[in-house]
């Protein structure tokens, strides 16, 4: 889910593509009126013109970009203003689960700030994140502190969430639990699958990877494996061998229960 439509983010270069998917949109239902020519007599008075109606252009496209993006936008603002993550400390684990948002990083501050001992964060149900930036900043703060990973054979993490599960220095996986892939596309549906593999716009998670231990060639593998196997309104469900093949896992084990 996280993301909504998004196996991740928002793409960094958005404004800049923000303005050509509106202007596309607004494009249906500009009107140029006709202008006699005796009324433009001087070069400076076209160029005046034509910035009046590259002026009114950039107005009515962004009116139309937000139509078109409002019930997404609405969606990730609205799951921004509540609690989505939910947490239970039993011993010296940590038991997450629900979606990853905006409060989550600092709701994490606050429970290790209370338990030190936590050493283990236990995923539960965890389809994504509402907010990837939130999640990243979450993840790279755990994965500084240290401690590990699990994900029980009830668990299922997906899309962002299975981000989250890579800070783990031992990641364990029971027989049965479900981890979740797929590309990631922002709110205006623009995804990574249709970007050339140097777009800057993939470092954001192939960065990521690095900054929590992987190598480059371990987090690009990586990468590119979550993007190819499902679209981002997809998921793919990773099979144990691709778990340990690709480093999501550093052990299956069997079920507990």
């Amino acid at each position: 889910m996280e993301n909504l439509t998004h196996a991740h983010g928002v793409l960094p270069s958005a404004p800049v593509a923000l303005c050509a998917s509106c202007a596309v949109q607004a494009g249906n239902f500009i009107l140029i009126p006709a202008i006699p020519c005796e009324n433009i007599v001087t070069l400076q008075e076209v160029e005046e013109f034509e910035k009046l109606l590259i002026a009114l252009a950039v107005v009515v496209a962004g009116v139309g970009g937000l139509y078109w993006a409002f019930p997404t936008l609405f969606f990730v603002i609205y799951y921004n203003t509540i609690y989505t993550t939910e947490f239970r400390v039993e011993d010296n684990k940590l038991h997450m689960s629900g979606m990853i948002n905006a409060y989550t990083p600092e709701q994490l501050k606050d429970i290790f700030g209370e338990h030190p001992e936590i050493d283990t964060i236990v995923l539960g149900q965890m389809p994504g994140s509402i907010d990837d930036g939130a999640n990243l900043e979450g993840a790279a703060w755990v994965a500084d502190r240290g401690g590990d990973t699990y994900l029980p054979q009830e668990g299922m993490i997906a899309s962002g969430a299975t981000d989250f599960f890579l800070v783990g220095k031992s990641r364990v996986v029971e027989e049965g639990a479900v981890v979740g892939v797929h590309s990631w596309a922002d709110w205006r549906g623009i995804t990574e699958q249709y970007l050339p593999r140097d777009d800057p716009a993939h470092e954001l998670y192939i960065g990521f990877y690095e900054s929590i231990g992987w190598t480059r060639a371990q987090a690009e593998d990586f990468y590119f494996f979550t993007i190819e196997k499902a679209p981002a309104e997809g998921m793919y469900a990773m099979t144990p061998q691709e778990m340990l093949a690709t480093g999501v896992a550093t052990k299956i084990v069997p079920a507990s229960n």
